[in-house]
């Protein structure tokens, strides 16, 4: 039996967009036409989207994805990073549903793809 791949979509949309959105898939699942429900996640700017989504938290996604499940601890002494910077990481990418934890309060990465999308009309 394969795994499989679970990914999220990620963007920047508006409230009035992501309302519109939600209904459409809502009237699917009424119609019984979605087989796997696609998560997403949203930012009402791009501001935000880049401030969660940067650099170094991305590399600690990846980092986190590579390694399995772990420690905050072990995850900062794998990226060679300040522990106190990588807790605070953490739990704003776990707030946001881009790192789980589970009943050992180890974390880990439940995605084996994120999908950034950026749409320049609106």
């Amino acid at each position: 039996m394969t795994k499989k791949t679970r990914n999220i979509k990620v963007g920047i949309a508006n409230e009035e967009q992501i309302n519109r959105e939600f209904i459409r898939a809502w009237h699917k699942a009424e119609k019984g036409e979605i087989e796997v429900a696609e998560e997403r996640l949203y930012f009402l700017d791009p501001k935000t989207f880049f401030q969660v989504l940067s650099k170094r938290r991305i590399a600690l996604l990846k980092a986190l994805h590579a390694h399995g499940v772990s420690s905050i601890r072990e995850l900062s002494r794998q990226l060679n990073r300040d522990y106190k910077n990588v807790y605070q990481d953490v739990k704003l990418l776990k707030k946001m549903g881009l790192i789980h934890q589970d009943e050992n309060k180890r974390i880990y990465v439940p995605w084996d793809k994120i999908n950034a999308e950026i749409s320049l009309a609106t």
